[in-house]
C-alpha cells in the first residue's frame, strides 16, 4: 500500500490526500514560527537604526575638530600681529596692520567676518602691554542653516588673544579693529 504525497510547496506545507484542515493550520503555524525565528536580514535592519546616530556623532567630532583648529589659528594670528606691533612693523605696507592680518586668517575667519583688534591697555608707552585679539563666529550646524533674526541659531564666538610688551612706540599702525 503506497501513499502519494504532493510536492507542491507554495504554502510551505506537504499535504496528503487524507490530511485534515487542522494539520494544515498546524503546519502553517510551524512554518510561520520558523520564518519569524530566522535571523537573516536582522543585521541590516539594526545597522539602519544605528547609522543615523553614528553619522551624527561623526559629524559632531568633525565640527568640534574644525572649531579647535579655528581657535588655534586665531591664537596664532593674534601672536603674529602682536609680534609685528611690539617692534612697530607693518608688513601690509599702506593698508592697516589689522586689515593685513585679517587677510592672513583661514577661510572660516575671512568668510565669517573675523576681526583683529589692537589696543594699548596702559597707553602707547615702551614697556607697557600691547593687546591683540582675533575674534570670529562659527556655526555649529552649517548644513541646516538655522537662523533666528538673521543670525545663526547655534553659533559660538571664538577669541584668540595675545599680550606682549611694547619695544618701540607705534608709528606705522594705530590702535583699533579691522574693517
Amino acid at each position: 500500500m503506497s501513499t502519494a504525497y504532493s510536492h507542491n510547496r507554495t504554502d510551505g506545507l506537504q499535504s496528503s490526500p487524507g490530511s485534515s484542515r487542522e494539520e494544515n493550520l498546524r503546519g502553517l503555524a510551524t512554518s510561520l514560527r520558523k520564518r519569524l525565528a530566522d535571523a537573516r536580514g536582522q543585521a541590516l535592519s539594526e545597522f539602519a537604526l544605528v547609522l543615523p546616530i553614528l553619522l551624527l556623532v561623526l559629524f559632531g567630532i568633525l565640527e568640534f575638530g574644525l572649531a579647535l583648529n579655528t581657535d588655534n589659528d586665531e591664537t596664532h594670528l593674534a601672536n603674529m600681529v602682536a609680534r609685528y606691533a611690539i617692534i612697530n612693523e607693518n608688513p601690509g605696507g599702506t593698508e592697516s596692520l589689522q586689515n593685513w592680518a585679517k587677510k592672513q586668517g583661514d577661510s572660516n575667519f575671512i568668510t565669517s567676518g573675523g576681526k583683529i583688534c589692537i589696543s594699548f591697555p596702559e597707553g602707547e608707552v615702551v614697556g607697557k602691554p600691547v593687546a591683540v585679539e582675533a575674534t570670529t563666529t562659527i556655526n555649529w550646524i552649517p548644513v541646516l542653516k538655522l537662523k533666528k533674526e538673521g543670525k545663526p541659531l547655534v553659533s559660538s564666538t571664538l577669541r584668540g588673544k595675545a599680550d606682549m610688551r611694547l619695544e618701540t612706540p607705534p608709528s606705522r599702525y594705530k590702535a583699533g579693529c579691522s574693517t
